[in-house]
């Protein structure tokens, strides 16, 4: 970070002074963004573009720049601004404030004059700002600042006292109707996603579709910016073997928004997806890169592709021969030159001297043609167009136009987009080309980036650590990752009671009053506390009917991982094994009642020991509500099933409920 400078503004200098003085100020003292920065240019790379609101990001025209008059002062104040911010996208932020000022006053006051600017240019700034519709809120913040500035710096001839009109937007973690709208909006849905697999299987050979479904493919590798796959190296496949040996597969990425460089990391199911959806792409993009790679080494020699006429370099062409050489069709071939080269004056110029084309000249035009940046790519990554996975030549992606032999071409941002988006009167996207629709009949749209939110969402539902979502992401900043979090309410309340939120168990070790409904049992009320669990008997009906015998009662609930109740049913079985020993020992001396008070031992030792196991068992959850049975329980249901079924009873042959000698020698642990 540079050293921060602050301007000081001079009291007894007019408003147009200051202005003088801040950018010369700005120009030829700051150092913000390098000192070799070009002052003079249009566009500073990695900052931003001084070009008007709705201008594209890349091939703007000289009519989409800024007025003449405000630039200046636009730079110097991006420029002064940096100094307090640490990241790119702060920096996008204040030019918002400026175009929407600078349109501004150029409708009120019919000149871009910042020290012009009042509360009527402000207001109409509001207006202007309204036309970012998602971010209309962030630009009308951007025009309170610029205020704030130009009152501190006193470029503005009386004080200014303005506030943001707009209002701020629904956060996307309220859990109103429209909102969750917004969230499920944010990522794709499931049909559109099974959809694209299904053309992606297809293993379709038309390059638009070939293009788009393995692009789409690879966004679902790893959560990534459109910009970012397409400016993959051909060779962005990278294999590492784990701490267990095995085998990984990532791809290696350089993020945007100030992450840097990174290799992310594919999970198993997707590694034979990536790997087909790269080869596809490198076969589909492998002629453009020969014809990088021959520019690059032949500088002045015309490419000599199969449709290339076999001629020296200076040899005159007929009309037919440089419409071969260019790719361009034969049929009316002169008119067909005079349309290709329509915008290239040094044709005109050979045609009116009557000389004929050459490969020369050709090459000469074809290298005129080369992309802005020429041989890079993406010089910040050092990647070469020969090096690059997504180098095409021109017109390749297009649907029912002759790919051009000679000539290069790079797919935009918008390139992949328009081919999923639907809007009306554009070029039939990769839905309709085969025919794919929304379950109610409307047509698919989508973008890119609700892949993007749709992995984010994925690897929040599996739980995977922030730090690990910002970095498989490309994030800088961990606190991004809410944004990309569309995790619906109902599935937090579920992890919260897998968890142990909320839930039986908590209220259980929180001694909170725990419901009828929170264990399983009908009706409404709290339940009772016993030694042992809980009862779900209502006492309201009817009075107790075991005589707190809880043990023996199918009213009785025990509750998985309440440890103090589980000791207590520990103690509870050793004393009903030293009740049973004096019992049996009774009923061996004919202890009048004793052989009763031995069966009833028995039961209540079985079922104990049948809790005890369930509730020591690693395969019951923690929470989980525990109910036992009695076959003998007394219930009018039972008691008429078995009137009905006396007749096949009285036939069955009797079995003795005796326990045996061995059964006992089990219950008493001997």
């Amino acid at each position: 970070m540079n050293d921060i400078q602050l301007f000081t503004s001079k009291q007894h200098l007019d408003a147009k002074a200051n202005l003088n003085d801040f950018i010369e100020m700005c120009r030829d003292r700051l150092t913000v963004f390098g000192t070799n920065l070009d002052w003079n240019s249009d566009t500073w790379p990695g900052v931003c573009n001084f070009t008007v609101i709705g201008a594209p990001s890349r091939g703007f025209t000289t009519n989409q720049l800024l007025n003449p008059k405000i630039i200046p002062f636009a730079k110097s104040y991006v420029r002064y601004q940096h100094q307090y911010y640490s990241n790119s996208s702060s920096r996008c932020k204040e030019i918002k404030g400026i175009r929407c000022v600078e349109k501004a006053l150029l409708q009120v006051k019919g000149k871009a004059d910042i020290t012009l600017t009042d509360l009527n240019v402000l207001d109409m700034a509001a207006q202007v700002a309204r036309e970012y519709k998602a971010s209309a809120y962030q630009a009308g913040c951007s025009i309170v600042k610029l205020v704030e500035f130009l009152n501190r710096a006193k470029i503005v001839p009386h004080e200014l006292v303005w506030k943001n009109p707009i209002s701020k937007p629904n956060e996307l973690n309220r859990t109103d109707a429209a909102t969750k709208a917004k969230r499920r909006a944010k990522v794709p849905q499931d049909h559109c996603l099974e959809y694209m697999a299904e053309m992606f299987s297809n293993d379709l050979q038309d390059p638009r579709d070939r293009f788009t479904t393995s692009i789409f493919a690879m966004l679902m590798c790893a959560p990534s910016r459109i910009s970012e796959v397409q400016e993959l190296p051909v060779n962005c496949l990278h294999t590492e073997s784990d701490s267990q040996g095995t085998e990984r597969l990532g791809l290696r990425f350089y993020a945007a928004k100030g992450y840097g460089s990174d290799i992310k990391w594919i999970s198993t199911p997707f590694k034979s997806i990536a790997s087909e959806a790269i080869r596809r792409l490198v076969a589909l993009s492998n002629e453009g890169r020969k014809l990088a790679s021959w520019y690059e080494e032949n500088p002045h020699r015309f490419y000599r592709h199969p449709g290339c006429p076999r001629v020296n370099e200076n040899a005159a062409l007929s009309n037919e021969q440089a419409c071969r050489a260019l790719g361009i069709s034969e049929e009316s071939a002169t008119g067909s030159l005079w349309a290709y080269f329509k915008s290239y004056s040094p044709f005109q110029t050979l045609r009116a001297k009557g000389e004929s084309l050459t490969l020369a000249f050709l090459n000469e035009f074809c290298r005129s043609k080369l992309p802005d940046g020429w041989p890079w790519f993406n010089k910040e990554r050092n990647i070469k167009y020969s090096e690059a996975l997504c180098c095409f030549r021109s017109h390749e992606l297009r649907v029912g136009m002759n790919t051009s032999p000679v000539l290069l071409w790079k797919p935009g941002g918008t390139t992949f987009t328009t081919d999923l988006n639907y809007i009306n009167g554009q070029e039939r996207n990769v839905w309709i080309r085969h025919g794919y629709k929304n379950p109610d009949g409307t047509e698919i749209s989508m973008t890119s980036h609700q892949v993007r939110h749709y992995l984010n969402t994925a690897a929040q539902r599996g739980s995977l650590a922030q730090l690990d979502i910002a970095k498989w992401s490309g994030r800088a900043n961990i606190h991004q990752n809410a944004t990309y979090n569309h995790m619906a309410d109902d599935e937090y309340v579920d992890m919260a009671r897998q968890a142990g939120v909320g839930g039986l168990l908590q209220k259980v070790k929180l001694n909170a009053p725990v419901t009828f409904a929170d264990l399983d049992a009908v009706g409404e009320g709290i339940a009772h506390v016993t030694e042992y669990g809980f009862c779900v008997h209502d006492f309201s009906m009817l009075p107790c009917q075991k005589h707190r015998d809880c043990l023996n009662c199918i009213e009785q609930v025990c509750v998985k991982g309440d440890e103090e109740k589980l000791e207590r049913l520990k103690k509870q079985r050793d004393g009903i094994r030293l009740q049973l020993i004096k019992a049996l020992d009774a009923s061996e001396n004919s202890v009048y009642g004793a052989d009763r008070w031995s069966q009833h031992q028995i039961t209540t030792l079985e079922r104990v020991g049948q809790l005890i196991e369930i509730l020591e068992s690693p395969s019951t959850a923690n929470g989980s509500v525990i109910h036992l049975s009695i076959v003998q329980e007394f219930s009018p249901l039972r008691r008429e099933i078995a009137a009905h079924t006396a007749v096949a009873k009285s036939a069955a042959p009797s079995i003795s409920t005796r326990p045996d000698v061995d059964e006992l020698r089990i219950l008493l642990g001997v």
